[in-house]
């Protein structure tokens, strides 16, 4: 695949086909990996709007309290296989991802971070912002490569990089009314870099 200027480019489209092992992705995050309730709150509320029993949840979240990444993680493949049946679990996880800007926008760091963004590039921004404030670890770094290009850096992102987060950056375009598209340069199990265009 070349890129504009006719060099091999090292982004391609994800894996969305490749054999998925639930059980390795989730036994591959670091026990110690944690990620703020503001981002589980919202997975247990689509469960209970689409009448999804979540047996493995908590009775209870709470927004800026951290908690096990690695239950986090299930609770997402939980919710994915149950309302995307018809969806591989990357497609179903990436489809959930979509949905992050929004839920984002739905806290208090949220509303802070992405209200007063305009265009793709602050809203892609703004929600890197928050990998750093919600995950223990993980950090995203944007650079701007060109006319509506963005690459996003992933670093110390110990689950779903090459879907579920592919499909968040999906989701911040359309959350700034714009149609784009995420390919994927994956650098180890927990980096990658998506190339943003729009």
């Amino acid at each position: 695949m070349r890129d504009s200027g006719g060099e091999l480019s090292p982004f391609r489209e994800p894996p969305w086909n490749a054999p998925f092992d639930l059980e390795r992705e989730i036994e591959a995050i670091p026990p110690s990996a944690q990620v703020r309730g503001m981002f589980i709150l919202p997975v247990v509320q689509e469960a209970k709007r689409a009448k999804v029993s979540m047996t493995r949840a908590r009775d209870r979240y709470l927004p800026f309290q951290f908690y096990p990444l690695r239950e986090h993680a299930r609770l997402l493949a939980d919710i994915a296989a149950a309302v995307y049946p018809e969806l591989s679990m990357r497609q179903a996880l990436r489809k959930l991802g979509r949905g992050a800007p929004q839920a984002f926008s739905g806290s208090t760091l949220g509303r802070v971070l992405l209200q007063p963004a305009q265009g793709v590039e602050q809203t892609v921004g703004a929600l890197a912002k928050g990998y750093e404030l919600t995950l223990n670890p993980g950090r995203a770094l944007v650079e701007e490569r060109g006319p509506k290009c963005l690459d996003v850096t992933l670093q110390e992102i110990h689950y779903f990089v090459d879907c579920h987060h592919v499909g968040a950056f999906e989701g911040a375009m359309k959350f700034a009314n714009a149609r784009g598209r995420v390919k994927l340069q994956r650098i180890s199990a927990a980096e990658a870099v998506l190339r943003l265009t729009w």
